[in-house]
C-alpha cells in the first residue's frame, strides 16, 4: 500500500498510481484558454496555432493536462466538434498525447524541444550565420500530416520493393509539376529523382566529364562545386562574373579556347553573391552553349525563393542543360528529395548512374514530397518561407544600414563588401571572437584568382529572429570599427 501527501489543491495536482508497474505520475492541471479574437481562419486551425505558441513560448509545460473538450468549448463559445478538431490537429502534429480516461497532454518531447531552443537562446553559443539554410515554420504541421498520410498499402510498398533508378512514375509526375511554371514546361520523361541536389550534380557531372577534364563555373561559386570536382578529379576554371552574375563574353571566350567541357551556374540568387540573372543575358548565355556544344549544369536550389525570376536558363536550351533543384531549402534539408530535369536523350545514361551511386532516391521521402506537391501544401510552405526571407532581408537592412551591399529582396543570404582597411580573414576572426559564425570569400573563389574582400552571411540558419538581429548588430559594430591589432596580418 502507498500513500501520498499531497501539498497542493487536488484541483490542479493529483497522482496516479499504477498498482501494476508502481508507476507515479504527476498531472498537471491547466485553466489554459487561448486567446483567438486576432486569428484569421478556421477555428479550429486558431485554436491548434495558438496552443502550439504556447507550448513553443513554455507557457505550457510539459506533461500539461489540458481542458475537456466540453470545457474549452465552453469557454470559447465554440461547439465541440471544434475543440476536438483542434485537438486533433495538434496532436497530429505531435503537440500532444492523449490517454483513453485520463484526458488530453501536451506531449513531453514537445516540452522537451522547447526546453532546449530556450536554453540555447541563454546561452553563449555563437550565433551561426555561416549554414545558407532557412528555417520552417515549425508550427505548419503540412510535413507531419504528409507522412502521416502514408497509407500501409503504399508504406509496405516502399519498404519492400525497388522502384525504377529515375523514380516512381507518379514522383516524378510530381516533379514536373512542380518545376513547370510560365515559359518552362516540363515533362515527367525527362525528371529523375535524386537524393538532394547534391547527389543530381553528381550524376549528371558523373555522366558527362572523364578525369583531368574542366568545368567552368563563375569565378565566385558554391563550395560544394569545388569538393565534387575534386571528387571526380576533374578542373574548375572560374569566369568573370558583374552583379548581375556570369558575363556572356567570359562564357564565349572559354568555349573559344575550348576551355571546358560543362558549365555550371547559379542564375537565381546565386551563391555566394544573391545575384540574378537577367532574362536577356540567360538567352544569351543559351545561344553560346548551343553555338559551341557545351553542355551546361543550371542549380536552381534557391529559385524557389524568387517568385518573379525569369524562366530558367533550361528553358532557352533544353536540349544542352541540365537543371537541378532540390527540396532541402525550400522543405527541408532531412527530406533529401532532388529532381534533374535532363535532355531527353541523356535520360537512361543518367538513370544508370543513379542506380550505380544510390540504386534509387529513398521512395518514402519522395512520396511525402510528392503529397505535398499534390494538395498543393508545398505553395503555402514556400510562400511562408519567401515571406519570412524577405524579413530578414529587411531586418538586415535596417541593422546593417550603409553596409548592407548585395542581397535580393527574398534571398536567404547576402554579400558583404568590407570598407577598408578590412580584409575578410581578419573580419571573420574578429566576427568568431564577439561570437558571430559568417563565412570568407576565400572559401568561394575558383581557382588562384585573388579574393575579394567580402563575406557571406546567412539569414536563415538561426531560427529566432532576436538572435539574428544580435548577430548583425555585432557585425555592424565591427564593420564601424577597425581591424584589431592582435587580428591583422603582418
Amino acid at each position: 500500500m502507498y500513500r501520498y501527501n499531497l501539498s497542493c489543491p487536488k484541483d490542479f495536482t493529483k497522482i496516479i498510481v499504477d498498482t501494476i508497474n508502481v508507476n507515479l505520475y504527476i498531472v498537471t492541471m491547466t485553466i489554459w484558454s487561448p486567446e483567438l479574437a486576432d486569428r484569421a481562419g478556421p477555428r479550429s486551425q486558431a485554436i491548434a496555432d495558438a496552443l502550439h505558441e504556447d507550448i513553443e513560448r513554455g507557457r505550457l509545460k510539459p506533461g500539461t493536462r489540458l481542458p475537456t473538450h466540453r470545457e474549452l468549448a465552453d469557454k470559447l463559445g465554440v461547439a465541440i466538434g471544434t475543440v476536438t478538431r483542434a485537438y486533433a490537429l495538434a496532436q497530429r502534429r505531435g503537440l500532444l498525447s492523449g490517454e483513453v480516461g485520463r484526458g488530453t497532454f501536451v506531449a513531453p518531447s514537445v516540452g522537451a524541444r522547447a526546453a532546449r531552443e530556450a536554453l540555447a537562446k541563454e546561452s553563449d553559443a555563437p550565433v551561426d550565420l555561416s549554414k545558407n539554410v532557412l528555417v520552417r515554420d515549425t508550427r505548419d504541421a503540412r510535413l507531419f500530416e504528409a507522412l502521416s498520410s502514408i497509407g500501409r498499402f503504399e508504406f509496405d510498398d516502399f519498404l519492400d520493393n525497388y522502384q525504377t533508378a529515375a523514380g516512381a512514375e507518379r514522383h516524378r509526375a510530381a516533379g514536373a509539376a512542380w518545376l513547370s511554371r510560365k515559359g518552362f514546361e516540363v515533362s515527367p520523361e525527362r525528371v529523375l529523382v535524386t537524393s538532394g541536389a547534391q547527389h543530381a550534380m553528381t550524376i549528371v557531372l558523373a555522366t558527362l566529364t572523364e578525369p583531368g577534364d574542366t568545368i567552368l563555373t563563375e569565378q565566385l561559386s558554391y563550395p560544394g562545386i569545388k569538393a565534387l570536382a575534386n571528387f571526380l578529379h576533374v578542373n574548375l576554371r572560374g569566369l568573370a562574373v558583374d552583379e548581375h552574375g556570369l558575363l556572356p563574353e567570359a562564357f564565349e571566350q572559354a568555349c573559344r579556347e575550348r576551355a571546358g567541357k560543362v558549365l555550371y551556374c547559379i542564375p537565381t540568387l546565386q551563391n555566394p553573391t544573391a545575384s540574378v540573372m537577367p532574362a536577356a543575358r540567360r538567352r544569351e548565355i543559351a545561344r553560346i552553349a548551343r553555338e559551341y556544344d557545351v553542355s551546361m549544369l543550371e542549380d536552381d536550389v534557391y529559385g524557389f525563393l524568387h517568385a518573379d525570376a525569369p524562366p530558367p536558363v533550361a528553358a532557352y536550351a533544353p536540349e544542352q542543360t541540365f537543371y537541378v533543384t532540390s527540396t532541402s531549402k525550400s522543405v527541408a534539408p532531412g527530406l533529401r528529395v532532388g529532381y534533374v530535369v535532363s535532355p531527353a536523350a541523356w535520360v537512361e545514361r543518367l538513370s544508370a548512374a543513379v542506380r550505380t551511386t544510390t540504386w534509387e532516391a529513398a521512395p518514402l521521402m519522395a512520396e511525402v514530397v510528392s503529397k505535398l506537391i499534390e494538395d498543393n501544401s508545398i505553395v503555402e510552405i514556400v510562400g511562408w518561407k519567401r515571406r519570412e526571407a524577405e524579413a530578414r532581408q529587411r531586418l538586415a537592412r535596417d541593422v546593417l544600414g550603409e553596409f548592407y551591399s548585395h542581397g535580393a529582396p527574398t534571398s536567404c543570404h547576402i554579400w558583404i563588401q568590407l570598407p577598408e582597411p578590412w580584409r575578410s580573414s581578419d573580419f571573420v576572426a574578429q566576427a568568431r571572437s564577439r561570437g558571430v559564425l559568417v563565412m570568407p570569400s576565400e572559401a568561394f573563389v575558383v581557382g588562384r584568382d585573388s579574393a575579394p574582400h567580402a563575406v557571406r552571411v546567412c539569414l536563415g540558419s538561426t531560427p529566432d529572429r532576436t538572435r539574428l538581429e544580435k548577430g548583425l548588430q555585432i557585425l555592424a559594430d565591427i564593420l564601424r570599427s577597425t581591424p584589431e591589432p592582435a587580428l591583422m596580418v603582418t
